[in-house]
């Protein structure tokens, strides 16, 4: 049978080892307790960087759009709606961003100049807030183009929450809050802008399109 490593004779006569037991024991409990600690500021950490990784996610895609709606006007020569294979009659443009990626929706004349897909994607939909769309309008989104207009490629999605709209308008049309946008202005002017002060609401982006003639 096994004999115990310390007697309690040998306890009593060489106290200092009982100390270290009784010491070693405390320091474990303050390590635990520095752990734990630790872990709670890290998980603060982790889920404020999880934010500002959703934010800096969403504006890379918009931004990775419009590098894709600039390259392919390059490459086609000429505005993004003038090559689509469509009737002029057909108002509908939500279905247009789909050229960046399908050259089926490029005009026959067009398609030997389009290099894409221009986009590591096949469909409109966000995994978070609805689905990628487009319109034209001149540069303040207020008016329609007109042939003596310059206009736009208003790339939209269409449920963004109102605090992550907030973060893009911020970070792309305020320098990171460099420029304040004039109050109440915010959603109507720059580069980023919505319909409504709802949450959600709809995220409207311009890229640049036609310069006025």
């Amino acid at each position: 049978m096994a004999q115990p490593t310390h007697s309690p004779l040998s306890l009593i006569l060489n106290p200092l080892s009982s100390q270290r037991g009784a010491l070693f024991g405390l320091d474990a409990r303050i390590a635990l307790s520095i752990f734990a600690l630790l872990a709670v500021v890290a998980g603060f950490v982790a889920f404020g960087r999880i934010g500002i990784a959703r934010q800096t996610a969403l504006i890379a895609e918009l931004q990775a759009f419009e590098q894709a709606f600039l390259q392919y006007q390059t490459d086609l020569g000429t505005f993004f709606l003038f090559t689509l294979d469509k009737p002029m009659e057909d108002t509908n443009s939500a279905e247009d961003v789909a050229a960046l990626w399908d050259n089926t929706k490029v005009k026959p004349n067009f398609q030997p100049r389009w290099n894409g897909p221009y986009l590591n994607r096949e469909h409109r939909r966000h995994r978070e807030f609805g689905s990628f769309s487009v319109f034209y309008a001149q540069v303040d989104r207020q008016n329609y183009c007109t042939s003596q207009s310059a206009c736009a490629i208003w790339l939209t999605l269409g449920q963004v929450p109102a605090s992550r709209w907030a973060e893009v308008n911020r970070a792309l049309d305020e320098a990171g809050g460099k420029y304040k946008e004039p109050g109440g202005e915010d959603i109507s002017s720059g580069r980023v802008q919505s319909d409504a002060r709802t949450d959600p609401r709809a995220l409207f982006y311009r890229i640049d399109g036609r310069e006025q003639p």
